[in-house]
């Protein structure tokens, strides 16, 4: 083979070498941009500059900006739980950069499933119907705005001493209910959550957990228009929950992963039968909750499937696969999270379930599922 041919031999093959070598670093390119694209609601991770949360060098135009400090440092945020999601304005969410945030101190008419920290303080003089530290959980220690709650000094029904006061209450961490909650400081016990993928919620991980709260599973609704709401059947958060109680400690809802199980990390002595007057051979002194709704008369009369009420929610044993026959009563069938308008943050006014109305509670509240006890 002459000399010639052998030097056009090697440049075709130089050629082909660099054109497999820019469609190899097109591809990885790709792949880096893609992992950082949004895609709808179905992920966790937020987008946008990265500036709407960080600080670099903690100064703007002299001045510092960063807040707290804390066990374990606050990652260089610029705003606190609270900044971001309890804005105090007219809207149930907002925009910051590219995402979308829910709001749970807010004016709206519309609240999201979790429910309103402004019926506590009566916000803007006109969400609900007067101020009252009995509507809502009282996160004073992240949302000062809130006050002292100065009837509780501890959560009721404390089993596992969770040293929860009345001063340290919190949204997260040791002293909360979102994040790690092993982790005291609220910022670190949540850190990096709000960069990883959701897109399986097996409890594992905070990020893979029910809206960040550790060891929950369940569906969250991610609709494009209506996300965190529960609205009817197709549109709803699928909550977790088990055909009997689990066993709940300080830092964990149990192996089941149910949000009544979440509940009873705070409050244990609310949950479960048997010892420390929880209910005894099968009398219930408490309400049970993690429980099948019977199929049977008189409770057959509401199918969530089909006739969803979201003042009424249940969990299912199957969030993603939910039928009547897996539907389960859990603490959030009756109760609310952040706030409602009414007294021990219930859905309804309780002083309205009267056994025999045929006002207009009946139907409602209790009686949605003790359809026998109003007088329709």
């Amino acid at each position: 083979m002459s000399t010639n041919m052998k030097n056009m031999e090697k440049g075709v093959i130089f050629m082909r070498r660099a054109e497999m070598f820019k469609v190899g670093l097109l591809t990885v390119l790709l792949s880096g941009l893609l992992a950082l694209v949004p895609i709808g609601y179905a992920f966790a991770a937020v987008s946008g500059t990265c500036v709407s949360c960080h600080t670099m060098h903690n100064s703007q135009n002299g001045t510092t900006v960063t807040i707290g400090t804390g066990t374990g440092g606050n990652s260089i945020l610029t705003t606190t739980c609270a900044g971001c999601h309890a804005q105090g304005t007219a809207n149930h969410v907002v925009t910051m950069g590219t995402s979308k945030v829910p709001q749970v101190y807010h004016t709206s008419a519309t609240d999201l499933a979790g429910g309103n920290f402004g019926y506590i303080n009566y916000l803007g003089s006109s969400k609900g119907t007067g101020a009252s530290a009995a509507k809502g959980h009282n996160v004073n220690a992240t949302l000062s705005a809130l006050g002292t709650d100065g009837s509780l000094t501890a959560p009721p029904g404390d089993e596992f001493t969770t040293g929860i006061t009345n001063a340290n209450f919190t949204c997260g961490g040791t002293y909360g209910c979102h994040g790690n909650r092993a982790t005291e400081n609220e910022l670190s016990s949540i850190k990096g959550s709000h960069h990883g993928s959701d897109a399986s919620i097996d409890g594992s991980t905070v990020p893979k957990s029910y809206r960040f709260l550790l060891g929950v599973k369940g569906v969250e609704n991610n609709d494009a228009t209506n996300g965190w709401q529960n609205l009817s059947a197709a549109v709803t958060n699928k909550y977790k929950g088990a055909s009997a109680p689990d066993t709940a400690s300080l830092t964990s809802p149990g192996t089941n992963g149910t949000m009544s199980g979440l509940c009873a990390e705070c409050h244990g002595k609310f949950h479960g039968s048997g010892a420390d007057g929880h209910g005894v051979s099968g009398a219930w002194i408490r309400h049970p909750t993690d429980i099948l709704l019977p199929t049977t008369a008189p409770y057959s009369s509401y199918d969530p499937t089909l006739t969803y009420d979201a003042t009424v929610p249940v969990a299912y044993t199957d969030p993603s696969l939910p039928t009547r026959a897996t539907a389960v009563v859990m603490c959030l069938s009756c109760h609310g999270v952040h706030g409602t308008n009414y007294a021990d943050i219930l859905r309804w006014d309780y002083s309205g379930m009267v056994a025999g109305t045929t006002g207009a509670a009946a139907g409602t509240g209790c009686f949605k599922c003790h359809s026998d006890k109003d007088g329709l």
